[in-house]
């Protein structure tokens, strides 16, 4: 399932790249990598590395020609601070889960702007920023729905067990 979590993401950089529309658009699309991410970390903690989620936002950085490593340390520590609560996620509500995605990547957001306006980096609008906030915030449901249909990616229940019998 690691391959496959990386197989996926490989997918979305490469469809972000491919040159759709010749015109640039007004409004940004949703940020499906970190949709993805979020929902696979909260679902099987273990399918998603912390050097995979590393290793793949570094490569997005370069390939989307973000600052190199801002992006890919800021996901490091969101994910992260998902990963710390998914097993207490575990019994609660989509609701609750989508709200505390929600709160992480609003943070994800903020904290990069914020860094990106210390250091006098030129950025994207503020209104595209919040339009690709918001794109992936509601995209995110439809990310969770694949995750558990298509790939099968699902909480573990209260019975299972890894490898050495500890509860997962």
């Amino acid at each position: 399932m690691r391959a496959m979590y990386l197989a996926l993401c490989i997918f979305l950089i490469f469809f972000n790249l491919m040159p759709l529309e010749t015109l640039p658009r007004a409004w940004a699309g949703p940020d499906l990598l970190a949709a993805f991410t979020c929902a696979w970390v909260l679902r099987r903690p273990e399918y998603v590395p912390v050097l995979a989620v590393a290793s793949i936002a570094l490569l997005a950085d370069f390939l989307y020609q973000r600052p190199p490593g801002l992006w890919a340390a800021l996901m490091v520590l969101i994910t992260e601070g998902l990963r710390a609560r998914a097993i207490s996620l575990r019994d609660q509500s989509f609701i609750v889960e989508w709200i505390t995605v929600t709160s992480g990547l609003i943070i994800l957001a903020l904290s990069y702007r914020i860094i990106l306006a210390m250091l006098l980096v030129d950025q994207a609008p503020l209104g595209l920023s919040l339009i690709q906030l918001i794109m992936t915030l509601a995209c995110y449901p439809i990310a969770v729905l694949i995750t558990i249909t298509l790939f099968r990616v699902r909480r573990p229940s209260l019975a299972e067990v890894n490898a050495l019998g500890q509860r997962l």
